[in-house]
């Protein structure tokens, strides 16, 4: 079976038709790096006496630790499997462009799938995406709509009593 790596996936051989077939990587865990830095900032801390600053640094380095890997459980997983949902869908609509009206169909049909397998996952991270964005794009609109965001969050939460009587006496 031949190989060979692309940013898409790996190109293969169908092993029943030998068919070409692209099957899609497993995308980086993106808190990967991140712990990694942190675990060697916390293997380089020197402990001469007195040992109380770096006891501190050690807390904080163990306290920042603890939530990358909350992350990388919960946002990473989210999204090493959106990837690789998103892979598939793209493959199978490379695949839908030729071959027989069965086949196509089918590919159709595993494309319905993926995308109902991939929107929940695609939700989770949604908004981790958009804060992303609009902060990569501009620093200051960035950090004026997320101010936005939290402040219409804290109304809701606020008045959610108020907003559900007020949607019951429909």
């Amino acid at each position: 079976m031949e190989a060979r790596a692309q940013d898409g996936g790996v190109d293969t051989n169908c092993p029943h038709c030998a068919a070409p077939l692209t099957v899609p990587r497993i995308p980086p865990n993106p808190y990967l790096r991140p712990i990694k830095n942190i675990v060697r900032q916390m293997k380089g801390v020197p402990f001469p006496f007195p040992y109380l600053p770096q006891l501190i640094q050690i807390a904080v380095l163990t306290s920042v630790l603890v939530l990358f890997a909350v992350l990388y459980i919960t946002i990473g997983v989210v999204t090493q499997a959106a990837g690789v949902f998103r892979g598939l869908i793209i493959e199978a609509q490379k695949h839908l462009r030729e071959g027989s009206t069965v086949e196509r169909s089918a590919q159709a049909i595993s494309i319905g799938i993926y995308s109902l397998l991939f929107l929940p996952f695609w939700m989770i991270q949604l908004p981790f995406a958009l804060i992303g964005s609009f902060w990569s794009s501009r620093r200051l609109s960035a950090l004026l709509t997320i101010a936005l965001l939290l402040s219409i969050a804290y109304v809701v939460t606020l008045y959610s009593p108020h907003l559900i009587r007020f949607w019951h006496s429909f």
